[in-house]
């Protein structure tokens, strides 16, 4: 390790890195992908497309090619990612619970039966503390369209020591392949997603058969308080945000025990269905 180099943490050790090349796949053509050592990259070994690791992220998209509403919240979560830890926790105070509590009315959803969770949005990693180290998680991996808070992200896992795999990746193109996760989790965003019926079809489709994924984000009442009390939020939308409410209708179809039910006194929306098993032949 040269001078002024950080150590090595186990977020950036090789048994991250192999945790992350089992479960990949380029999200272009959806082609398997290598590890490379010489680039520090994971290349498609189908189109030669090479996705760079990056400080412990790997990075699979570029976010200036983003469709226009995708990269807005990207480089305003960029700005915002210094207090949006700090702001969760305050939003929690507000509406009379704590965060342990509030989470865990989502978390404890989740049926990952001792697999893989996949978290959609991660932000700086305020959920992470309850899932890594849960007895029915095995491993998990966490994606964002945000490098700023993918950073806050990475500092936690690094002062937490976790073996966790951290993707700049779009939640409407995931870098996995199909039937790879035993859990999905999705908290905050995908109401302002530039395509919400691809994100979810995403999600199932990286899911394994029989998985519960879970999706939460704020209902209407709740976009107009930040319209009060984030700065930039009502401006990025330049006057035309539409109102939000729970995707169901972009649900795909064939999904099991569609749901929608208030979480956080009400204040956000739970979308929960369960992927189909295969039929059995005879």
């Amino acid at each position: 390790m040269r001078m002024g180099e950080e150590a090595p943490t186990m977020s950036d050790t090789p048994k991250a890195r192999a945790a992350a090349t089992c479960v990949v796949a380029c999200p272009k053509c959806r082609g398997m992908l290598g590890w490379d050592d010489v680039a520090a990259a994971h290349t498609c070994r189908t189109c030669g497309r090479s996705y760079p690791v990056r400080d412990g992220i790997a990075h699979f998209i570029d976010v200036a090619e983003l469709g226009p509403q995708d990269r807005r919240f990207a480089r305003l979560y960029d700005w915002f990612s210094w207090g949006y830890g700090a702001f969760t926790r305050i939003g929690f105070a507000l509406i009379g619970t704590s965060e342990a509590r509030g989470r865990a009315e989502v978390l404890d959803r989740l049926e990952p039966r001792g697999g893989r969770v996949l978290e959609v949005s991660v932000g700086p990693g305020s959920n992470l503390p309850y899932l890594v180290g849960r007895p029915d998680v095995a491993e998990v991996h966490a994606l964002d369209i945000s490098i700023g808070q993918l950073r806050r992200c990475r500092a936690l896992v690094r002062r937490r020591d976790w073996v966790v795999p951290l993707y700049l990746a779009s939640g409407e193109a995931l870098p996995f392949q199909d039937d790879t996760f035993d859990a999905v989790l999705h908290i905050g965003g995908i109401n302002f997603f530039d395509d919400k019926a691809r994100a979810l079809a995403e999600m199932a489709r990286v899911a394994k058969p029989g998985v519960r994924i879970v999706v939460v984000d704020e209902k209407e009442r709740t976009a107009r308080s930040y319209e009060r009390t984030l700065p930039g939020f009502r401006r990025s939308f330049r006057g035309e945000r539409p109102e939000v409410s729970a995707p169901v209708d972009d649900v795909p179809a064939g999904m099991l025990e569609v749901r929608v039910t208030d979480v956080w006194r009400g204040w956000f929306y739970c979308l929960e269905f369960v992927t189909p098993a295969p039929a059995r032949e005879g």
